[in-house]
């Protein structure tokens, strides 16, 4: 396998098939917006000291029934959320990797309308379950095996100090045992994970048929796809290293852009009032100045990273196909060529 030729290709790919670019922008938006809105509350009334009165405050059962419909409100919209968010991005997997093999296949490039039908198929949904599927079993498996090995923490229920002693540390040894296992299970499947995917979306399997079918090339080619993998990892490191100083750039551009607007209306607000209210309008009108700044950058540049990754893994899977087809016809050559004499 040319595995730098598979990389040059599915640059190209990137570069002049545009139309994946939006794919590949709503790949990273649904894939690494989990954890952006991890720390949202925790500015709130940090430096305010207000008089103690020693209990519970009296809230009126109307305001206790408005925050509990608000909690329901806000659980409805975090869980419509999480669905919207999980069907663009399979769809938009799916999409990728099913216009890439068409171009490859075909040289045909689909717009972006094209590209969603294409995704909005039952590879999408199988892709889905099989991630839930994997995802939970792992989980269900580290959780035993971390439940496991704190059972040396038993001794405790004893009057030995040197049997607690020994336990603490057996079940410290153990867990970190445990944790460095379930990383190496992680980075394991998050490879086999790109071959399953593409077994299911190309060669249009069941969850665990194309399980069974991308194990089964990768152990045909084992040596070829953890090279892959090395490459893509080390050129994603380098990617990382190399925005740092556009980080750095944008951040600054940010607090500028988004900084000064808030600082000169918080300004003019304070003239009218006093307390939190001009922090409050400052913030309202720099916060989202700032992330446009920073997060539009950098959500592009993610999606043209999601989107060349996604054309080197189906590149690589379709070459590691042509090479099973080619090995049947090549086998069956040599076989042929060593014909025994004929006896006389």
């Amino acid at each position: 396998m040319d595995h730098f030729k598979i990389l040059k290709r599915a640059f190209s790919i990137t570069l002049d098939y545009r139309a994946l670019w939006v794919f590949g922008i709503l790949l990273a938006l649904t894939t690494a917006g989990s954890g952006g809105g991890s720390n949202g509350g925790g500015g709130d009334g940090g430096g305010f000291n207000g008089p103690s009165t020693g209990g519970w405050p009296d809230i009126s059962p109307q305001v206790i029934s408005a925050l509990i419909i608000a909690g329901i409100a806000l659980l409805l919209v975090v869980l419509v959320l999480a669905v919207v968010g999980a069907v663009v991005r399979y769809v938009s997997e799916t999409s990728l990797i099913r216009m890439v093999d068409q171009h490859e296949g075909a040289g045909e490039k689909l717009g972006v309308r094209q590209g969603f039908r294409l995704g909005w198929s039952r590879p999408a949904l199988r892709i889905f379950l099989m991630d839930l599927l994997l995802g939970v079993s792992v989980t269900v498996v580290f959780l035993l095996l971390l439940l496991i090995s704190a059972t040396p923490l038993l001794v405790w229920l004893t009057d030995s100090v040197p049997a607690r002693v020994l336990g603490t540390v057996l079940t410290a040894g153990l867990a970190m045992l445990v944790i460095f296992a379930g990383i190496a299970v992680s980075i394991v499947l998050s490879l086999l994970l790109q071959f399953f995917r593409r077994a299911v979306v190309l060669e249009n399997l069941g969850v665990m048929a194309g399980m069974r079918r991308g194990l089964q090339l990768v152990r045909q080619r084992l040596g070829d796809v953890i090279v892959m993998g090395l490459i893509l990892f080390g050129l994603g490191l380098a990617w990382v290293i190399v925005t740092i100083p556009l980080v750095i750039v944008l951040l600054i551009a940010a607090v500028v852009l988004g900084g000064l607007p808030a600082l000169l209306v918080g300004m003019i607000v304070s003239l009218f009032t006093e307390g939190p209210t001009p922090w409050i309008v400052a913030a309202i009108v720099g916060a989202p100045i700032f992330f446009l700044v920073i997060g539009a950058p950098l959500l592009f540049l993610n999606g043209l990273t999601e989107t060349f990754q996604s054309s080197a893994w189906t590149l690589t899977y379709r070459e590691l196909l042509a090479l099973e087809s080619a090995r049947p016809a090549s086998s069956a050559g040599n076989d042929s060529q060593p014909e025994p004499p004929a006896e006389a």
